[in-house]
């Protein structure tokens, strides 16, 4: 059994629980904010490496890809929100004379 912490996206936890399950072709559950996986699924056993990249597919096609990360600890999967860096504002930078001011006098 493998958990699926969805902390912020308990609102559309059914949906990601509905596409996870079409996706493993296994039964996942929902309880509260936390998905249950079954580690085995259709005769093949799921690892944490490929839950994590279909909950990775599951959120892009939510539209949450760019928001939302998956982190992968010790057999568990959690989903963080990004934090959001504030860009540095960028610098007015000059503008280059024009040949007739950066050239001597005798360019033709």
């Amino acid at each position: 059994m493998i958990e699926v912490e969805l902390s912020d996206l308990k609102k559309v936890g059914k949906d990601i629980s509905e596409l996870l399950g079409e996706k493993l072709k296994a039964e996942v559950s929902l309880r509260g904010s936390t998905l249950i996986v079954p580690e085995t699924a259709s005769g093949r056993r799921i690892a944490v490496k490929d839950l994590k990249m279909q909950m990775k597919h599951v959120l892009h096609h939510l539209g949450l890809s760019d928001e939302y990360r998956v982190l992968a600890e010790h057999g568990r999967l959690r989903i963080v929100k990004v934090e959001e860096k504030p860009k540095p504002v960028a610098e007015r930078k000059g503008v280059a004379p024009p040949p007739s001011k950066s050239l001597p006098y005798f360019f033709p």
